[in-house]
């Protein structure tokens, strides 16, 4: 800080303190390390070489008004006279120019606004409210310690590594505690944790309401099963409300402590209070100050007071903390010996020192503007730890972080435990170091739900997103541990059962022409054939006989040709299937069905005589010719809708646990149904008609009937019994039910029709006649019967 005198610089430190009656050791410690670094700077050659810098120290007493009265006389050129009138104020030197301190945010705030008037910069070793960032509120302000924001995300950071997520959080009462516990609440939202329980500690009452305040505090805490409490407070708040947990014997928890009292030897030395449970801290970390045990040491030996004389501990209790193994127990002192370095770096370049010549111009005029342009330029290093500022004011300070280690009940350390980085904002931490106060020595548990096992999902059952109950995945569904509030489904390709945390892929499967099943199905597609064969052989054998004219050439051509062209397509019911077999065997199959159905619906049609009420006799003559193309013409045509419509595709399906189903999917309506409903009503109408002949008196229209008749009931049978069958059932051998029910109605239909009239020609010679099948009645007879007709 520069003074009037142009040789010398002056200096000014503030050091808050909780009473003015009161004497505050951290306060006392930070002032020595600020007389320690302006020792020597003075004595060094290097930096401010011939440069005496000055200094005054002021007691705030941590009050606004007395901080408020010392900013003010900072502007002023003479301690006893007051701030000058002046139209321009930039050729003014006030008696300091730069401040140190204080180390409390709200009242660093109120210093700030008063020195900006003159832009004096002012740099604190403690202040670390996330407003003190903001340039343009606070233009003059620097800090040497991280903001609140870092130390907010170190302490979320801290709490999730232990799986803690059921915590509280206790803050001062002022602007500092305000913001810090917003900031918090709102990192640790981000993290799903739930932030419990929140207090203010009390401020402004006496002291025993405050002291029933804190012990509201204390109960709400040991009655909320909160086993992790963070606290963002000054160190006589937290000594007040420790005293009060100590005092009921609340143990087993864990305490963190804020940087503002997390190297406090006074609140580390309340009786008991080893055994409320586990303290970690953030303190900004630090760095090595060489001499400066050796400077402690000299200053309390040349102290006039004796620290353990009954007197003075009367009169100042703290005082007991004054010895040298207290002093290296503070964190916060380094940051004052950076802020003081921070100061002469920039007044070194201001001043145009040589560090070779070991020269400065000290006559040159130093104004408090010209120093605060100059800082933010500063970059050096002091004991590997860099000191700069960045465009906020802010230093690339990260924390340690510390836990309070208990040898004996009295004597205990700060040990570092791990560190935050503030380039990373990572939080490092060696867990092995840290002894819990717990019964199994293990670190406890903060959870309002202890968790869910692998593969369960959460529901909320309550305002707190950290309560919840569990609920295993079913099949199908697997836990992905990113999404720990729901249950992921497989993919179409993938299978899992019930509480997975992976899907496992499905095999493919499809109707292959090797299962047993499928083999059976054309052993009786080959044995259709073989019927085909042998009936067709004892045709041509016995044509020319009165059974094969019973027969007629063409509705036996017919039937041969279009049965044939049925059991061709059952093959493509029992091979891989493709794109193309789907598109072919159902066109090829109705198709097929349709004119077989065709042939026998003219076939009655003719054998009942419903054809002689039709007045053409082209018509009557090629009856069978028309029956046979209307009713394939009109299945081609629904054949054609359906593939306009909704034609089969190639499918994957995945209905069937754990196993993709390459299969033709063909069976939708209005296609399949169409075509299906289409031979039934053939099927329905030939039964009809064949009923007419049936009750007939002429004996030919009763032969004839009572067989195409047996047979279409067979076929309506079995296609009832098809369609719930088929519609219901899922599997690769769904396909072979159509399979089935085509060959048991050709079966069907050679059984009633054609088998009756080969027994005949084998078995019942004297039958072949045509009385036997009335042909007499119907047929003319063109030539007198052979001698083996007669037989």
């Amino acid at each position: 800080l520069y003074s009037i005198c142009p040789s010398q610089f002056l200096m000014a430190l503030f050091c808050p303190i909780p009473l003015c009656f009161s004497f505050y050791s951290p306060g006392y410690q930070q002032q020595l390390a600020m007389r320690f670094a302006i020792d020597e700077i003075n004595n060094s050659t290097a930096l401010l070489p011939g440069i005496t810098l000055g200094y005054e120290i002021h007691d705030t007493c941590n009050d606004e008004l007395v901080t408020t009265k010392l900013a003010i006389s900072f502007l002023s050129e003479d301690p006893s006279s007051s701030l000058a009138m002046q139209c321009n104020y930039a050729n003014y030197k006030p008696r300091v120019v730069a401040v140190v301190g204080p180390n409390v945010s709200g009242l660093s705030m109120l210093v700030a606004q008063i020195l900006d008037f003159l832009s004096i910069p002012e740099i604190s070793a403690g202040s670390s409210s996330i407003k003190l960032s903001d340039k343009q509120l606070y233009p003059s302000f620097f800090r040497t310690i991280p903001s609140d924001q870092n130390q907010a995300d170190a302490m979320v950071q801290l709490l999730n590594y232990f799986n803690w997520n059921w915590v509280a959080a206790l803050v001062t009462d002022n602007e500092y505690g305000h913001q810090v516990l917003e900031v918090f609440v709102q990192l640790a939202l981000s993290k799903d944790m739930c932030v419990a329980y929140e207090a203010i500690f009390p401020r402004g009452q006496d002291e025993i309401q405050r002291k029933q305040e804190l012990v509201k505090i204390a109960n709400q805490l040991e009655v909320s099963r909160i086993n992790a409490t963070v606290i963002f407070s000054h160190s006589g708040e937290a000594e007040e409300l420790l005293q009060v947990v100590a005092g009921r014997g609340i143990t087993g928890k864990v305490w963190i402590a804020s940087e503002c009292w997390s190297t406090s030897s006074a609140i580390a030395l309340i009786p008991n209070l080893n055994k409320i449970g586990t303290v970690l801290g953030m303190a900004v970390e630090s760095g090595e100050m060489p001499g400066f045990q050796e400077y402690i040491q000299k200053v309390l030996a040349n102290t006039e007071l004796d620290q353990k004389s009954p007197n003075v501990l009367e009169a100042c209790p703290e005082c007991s903390y004054l010895s040298l193994a207290n002093f290296s127990k503070f964190f916060e002192v380094f940051n004052t010996y950076k802020a003081i370095y921070a100061i002469a770096h920039a007044l070194h370049q201001l001043l145009n020192c040589s560090t070779t010549h070991k020269t400065c111009d000290a006559d040159r005029d130093i104004y408090p503007w010209q120093l605060l342009e100059e800082l933010p330029k500063v970059n050096f290093t002091i004991e590997s730890q860099p000191v700069h500022f960045s465009k906020t004011g802010d230093p690339p300070a990260g924390y340690d972080l510390l836990f309070w280690d208990w040898i004996l009940p009295n004597n205990h350390t700060f040990a570092v435990v791990g560190r935050y980085d503030a380039s990373t904002h990572k939080l490092n931490i060696n867990e092995s170091k840290i002894r819990w106060s717990t019964e199994n020595g293990k670190a406890p548990v903060s959870r309002c739900t202890q968790g869910c096992k692998p593969a369960q999902k959460r529901w909320l059952r309550g305002e707190h997103n950290c309560c919840y109950q569990c609920e295993d995945c079913p099949a199908g569904y697997f836990q992905d541990t990113n999404k720990p509030d729901e249950c992921t489904p497989c993919s179409k390709n993938e299978w899992s059962t019930a509480r997975s945390t992976t899907c496992q892929p499905r095999a493919v499967e499809y109707l292959e022409i090797t299962d047993l099943i499928a083999i059976i199905m054309m052993a009786l597609t080959v044995l259709v054939f073989a019927q085909m064969v042998a009936v067709t052989g004892i045709f041509a054998t016995y044509r020319g006989t009165p059974a094969m004219r019973y027969v007629r050439g063409f509705p036996l051509q017919s039937i041969l040709f279009s049965t044939t062209c049925f059991c061709v397509s059952f093959p493509f019911f029992v091979m891989k299937p493709t794109k193309e077999i789907c598109k072919v065997r159902q066109p090829l199959f109705f198709g097929s069905f349709t004119l077989i159905l065709a042939t026998l619906l003219g076939k009655t049609l003719q054998s009942v005589g419903l054809d002689q009420i039709l007045r053409r006799p082209w018509v009557r003559n090629h009856l069978m010719v028309l029956c046979i193309v209307v009713n394939a013409a009109l299945q081609g045509l629904l054949c054609l809708f359906w593939y306009y419509w909704e034609p089969p595709v190639l499918e994957e399906n995945t209905d069937i646990e754990r196993t993709i189903l390459l299969q033709c999917h063909d069976s939708k309506f209005p296609g399949f149904g169409i075509l299906l409903a289409h031979d039934y009503c053939l099927a329905v109408i030939c039964f009809a008609c064949s009923l007419v002949g049936y009750n007939t008196e002429k004996k030919k229209d009763n032969v004839a009937a009572k067989s195409i008749n047996f047979a279409m009931l067979l076929i309506l049978i079995i296609w009832i019994i098809f369609v719930p069958t088929y519609s219901t059932t899922k599997g690769k051998f769904v396909a072979l039910f159509q399979v089935f029910a085509g060959l048991a109605s050709i079966f069907a239909i050679f059984g009633s029709y054609y088998y009756p009239v080969c027994y005949v020609m084998l078995f019942a010679p004297h039958l072949n006649t045509d009385n036997h099948f009335c042909l007499s009645q119907d047929l003319p007879v063109d030539k007198e019967p052979s001698a083996r007709d007669s037989k």
